[in-house]
């Protein structure tokens, strides 16, 4: 089986792809992590688009790759402020009657997360607990980009009365 254009044109860019997100990430290893994660969408990619750049598409997708990572990060670390911030109410003090009071209300959301309906609540987990976008979830769970938000927001109106007790 001959190789694709496009993976041609990978093979003949891999290290300048790699320098590409180096420079706009300054990490080697999230670019290496990045290049190969663009192999592996190139290698499965049925039916190959019919480009007229195989250069400037790699490139583009390399460069959506990166925002993509960034956004993730920038989720991850908004969450884990915002966890660290309502387990210490703005404070750092780590008394027994807060640590009792998180782990109290840890249970209540999980039971919450168990009373929803069982695709709802894989979905919201892909997207809370897994960075899952909306359509990375679709594609997963077989639904529709709209579904799936549907699902999310119908998780979150279940949790929020649990989370403001």
């Amino acid at each position: 089986m001959s190789e694709s254009r496009l993976l041609t044109a990978f093979r003949e860019n891999e290290r300048d792809l790699v320098q590409f997100l180096v420079h706009r990430l300054k990490s080697t290893f999230t670019a290496q992590d990045l290049v190969q994660d663009l192999y592996v969408r190139i290698r499965t990619l049925d039916p190959v688009p019919a480009v007229g750049n195989d250069r400037a598409y790699l490139f583009r997708m390399a460069a959506n790759l990166a925002t993509d990572h960034q956004r993730r990060e920038k989720r991850h670390a908004e969450l884990q402020a915002e966890a660290q911030s309502y387990l210490t109410n703005g404070t750092d003090t780590r008394s027994p009657e807060r640590l009792a009071m998180s782990r109290a209300e840890l249970q209540r959301l999980k039971r919450a997360l168990e009373e929803l309906p069982p695709t709802t609540r894989r979905i919201f987990e892909l997207n809370r607990l897994e960075e899952k976008s909306h359509r990375e979830i679709a594609e997963i769970v077989g639904l529709s980009p709209t579904a799936v938000f549907k699902h999310i927001r119908r998780a979150m109106d279940h949790l929020a009365p649990n989370r403001e007790r």
